[in-house]
């Protein structure tokens, strides 16, 4: 039985403990502040177990037994992970049977590309990248083209078939060499999509600004390449700069804005919204209302599957995210870990359509920690369908 009591509050400590996690990633804490809780949480992660088999091996310690406060703050603690542990049942069986789907993903084909084998070595330079890339199982190399259809039944007849290509999370540290983007770049232009949308966090080093025009700048589409930025993207120290950089290679920027472009002669809506890293959002309020043609496709870019809640209140058909990298691991019948959103893993991967808006989260290409287990970086052709 103390066996048993001890594993729920080791499970209830690791439920807490990504409760934290993953929801202060979702905020606009300055990064050294989010830099010290992740100290504190590989700290709590780690020690806290090894407490839990100290106590099974020699018992309470008698040093507890003199600071009376800090035994009932541990009793304490150990009732609350209990209670997590408990709690994370209902959450992780409502994640099984709503997560990712929806009856307006009509298909859904996958394809991997094997980018060790397409590009000849592994494409890393740092220590630190190559080694964790070699972990068994580890799919950081392995890029998934997926191609989904998506019924919006409130999208023109005329504008049945349009296409966008979702590219998310970029990541441009140089960690991950330019190889692998160079294939991205390839990959997302054989879709020929209507639309590139990027949805944030494309560059964390100023190293790599070079990167965007001799990378990013071949990104093609028939009617534009859009963008937000991210999170990461502050870390460059030189957000105007950044905005100018992509703007000068023909790249749209929504970051608090939005533009309209026609397709066959209807009215379609991109706008963005950045927060809670940069703000505003864009002010829909001022969206043409449509034409004697119909009613203007609204179409949001968001880092963050966070702001659905602002897409339904704007009326948005179609909503873009990142930002949770599909969990980036997620185990099998547990599902993903790490989600940096206030919803936890709810809104990690998929498409979830909460009315009126149909969202699509991306699972993103890199991230500054080279871990994916069942978690393939991705690039997105979507379809719409009437």
């Amino acid at each position: 039985m103390v066996f048993l009591l001890a594993f729920l509050m080791l499970v209830g400590h690791w439920v807490f403990c990504l409760f934290v996690i993953n929801r202060a990633h979702a905020t606009s804490l300055p990064y050294w502040l989010v830099k010290v809780i992740d100290g504190l949480w590989y700290l709590s992660v780690l020690v806290v177990p090894l407490m839990v088999l100290a106590y099974l091996v020699d018992g309470r310690p008698d040093w507890l037994a003199t600071f009376v406060a800090l035994e009932y703050l541990v009793n304490g603690y150990v009732g609350v992970c209990w209670l997590a542990a408990v709690a994370a049942i209902p959450v992780w069986l409502r994640y099984y049977t709503d997560s990712g789907t929806t009856d307006r993903l009509l298909s859904r084909t996958s394809r991997e590309i094997d980018l060790l084998q397409r590009i000849g070595h592994r494409p890393v330079d740092s220590f630190f990248t190559n080694m964790l890339s070699r972990i068994p199982a580890n799919q950081v190399f392995e890029l998934a083209i997926t191609e989904k259809t998506l019924r919006l039944p409130r999208l023109n007849s005329s504008l049945d078939g349009l296409t966008i290509t979702h590219l998310s999370d970029l990541h441009l540290t140089g960690r991950v060499t330019r190889e692998f983007y160079e294939v991205v770049v390839d990959e997302a232009n054989k879709l020929d999509s209507d639309i590139v949308a990027i949805t944030g966090d494309i560059i964390d080093k100023r190293a790599c600004l070079p990167w965007l025009d001799e990378i990013l700048g071949r990104l093609t589409s028939r009617h534009g390449v859009f963008f937000v930025l991210g999170n990461h993207d502050l870390r460059v120290d030189d957000e105007p700069g950044l905005r100018t950089q992509l703007t000068n290679l023909g790249f749209i920027d929504l970051g608090g804005r939005w533009n309209v472009i026609n397709i066959q002669q209807i009215p379609v809506i991109l706008a963005g919204n950045e927060l809670p890293w940069f703000v505003p959002a864009a002010n829909m309020q001022t969206c043409p209302v449509g034409n004697r043609l119909g009613r203007p496709l609204r179409i949001a870019l968001s880092h963050s599957p966070d702001q659905i809640e602002w897409c339904r209140n704007n009326d948005c058909d179609l909503m873009l995210a990142g930002h949770t990298h599909g969990g980036q691991i997620r185990l099998p019948v547990i599902g993903p870990i790490f989600s940096p959103s206030r919803y936890g893993v709810k809104y990690s991967a998929g498409t979830f359509f909460v009315n009126p808006t149909l969202m699509h989260v991306s699972r993103g290409l890199s991230g500054t920690r080279p871990l994916r287990f069942n978690c393939t970086p991705e690039i997105s052709k979507l379809t719409l369908r009437v």
